[in-house]
């Protein structure tokens, strides 16, 4: 009986595709499966998944279909207890999956869960967040420039500051552990986000369904950065400035819409 669906999806991946194909099938058991949705991909991915990991589960989408979506048609043919979505650029060290599902099933009451995830030389990366409003984005931009600039200073601090299991408003889509049948009750992620802030939304909507989102630190995996994003034609800062407008008129004021509309024409963004 599979517990645990490890889903990928993957568009022109395959420079990260087998060291993280590599790094799932070192530490996974019998009761898990690994599924990739390749968002049509023009490099060798379909090959090379094909060729050397023949037990992957893998569903070829003839347009790219953006993470939201694809992740979806994943899920729907799957029948696991828990879902993990899990970036194509991540390494895993240790048996996280298996981790992140036992605290799960300890707690019925959280309802999806994140690792500590760290750079590949082993420093904090963050990962974690209160939901997004114009006061946290601006803190947030603010933590993740001074990460930038002084990143050995900085990811120390905020390494200790996310030390414990704790409560958090979201935890990054490049591992995030659902119940499916939550995923499922849900509706999935909200497919009108091609790439960014699906994740915070569906964390929110696990929050406004009665559930706890929580930070997991007791395990860890690296995140190369990069392999997600990579080969998309169109600007990835035009597709993080839709997604945050649909967040934000999804869930925020509209005062706060159009401060934030204001501040992307002011700053030459919109």
């Amino acid at each position: 009986m599979i517990s645990i669906s490890i889903i990928l999806v993957n568009y022109n991946g395959c420079e990260f595709l087998v060291e993280c194909l590599d790094s799932i099938y070192r530490v996974i058991d019998s009761d898990c499966e690994v599924i990739i949705i390749d968002n049509s991909s023009t490099d060798n991915s379909i090959e090379i998944v094909r060729d050397r990991f023949p037990s992957v589960r893998l569903i070829c989408s003839e347009v790219n279909l953006g993470f939201g979506k694809a992740s979806n048609l994943a899920v729907d043919r799957v029948q696991s207890k828990y879902i993990l979505f899990l970036n194509t650029d991540t390494i895993l060290a240790e048996n996280t999956p298996q981790i992140l599902s036992d605290y799960l099933q300890q707690y019925q009451d959280i309802g999806a869960i994140g690792s500590r995830i760290t750079f590949e030389d082993g420093s904090y990366q963050l990962s974690a967040g209160k939901l997004p409003n114009l006061a946290i984005e601006l803190w947030d931009k603010i933590r993740y420039g001074l990460d930038r600039r002084w990143h050995q200073l900085f990811s120390g601090i905020y390494d200790r500051q996310y030390s414990k299991v704790q409560k958090v408003g979201w935890v990054t889509g490049a591992c995030l552990m659902i119940r499916r049948d939550l995923f499922v009750r849900l509706g999935g992620f909200d497919e009108s986000f091609f790439m960014y802030f699906e994740d915070k939304d569906l964390c929110k909507r696990v929050w406004d369904d009665g559930f706890k989102v929580i930070y997991y630190p007791q395990t860890s995996l690296i995140h190369l950065l990069g392999g997600s994003s990579q080969g998309i034609k169109k600007s990835v800062n035009t597709y993080y400035r839709d997604s945050q407008l649909y967040y934000y008129k999804k869930h925020l004021g509209k005062f706060q819409i159009e401060i934030l509309k204001l501040y992307l024409r002011l700053s030459g963004k919109a």
